[in-house]
């Protein structure tokens, strides 16, 4: 299993797009397409899980929106965040 989330969502669009029949003709789904339907949207659901999972990590070591750096740096003690961005540049 070494496909990327990508990959492995564009091999079941493309698998999805070559049903022998359009979707809005079908008054009665046969069972094997049906199962085939059924799979790929349970397969888009899991990969859609697992790749949350991944980012949860990444969304906790972001700095977040600018009021809530703002808050954290008042609340530490330091100065607020537009007077921080106003200082000049160090000498170099």
């Amino acid at each position: 299993m070494t496909d990327s989330y990508a990959e492995s969502l564009e091999d079941l669009l493309r698998s999805a797009r070559d049903l022998e029949t359009e979707m809005e003709e079908v008054t009665e789904i046969p069972k094997s397409s049906q199962t085939a339907v059924l799979r790929a949207a349970a397969l888009v659901a899991v990969l859609s899980m697992l790749k949350e999972t991944d980012e949860r990590s990444v969304i906790g070591r972001q700095l977040g929106s600018d009021w809530s750096q703002d808050h954290r740096r008042v609340r530490m003690g330091y100065t607020g965040l537009m007077k921080e961005r106003q200082k000049r540049s160090t000498w170099r």
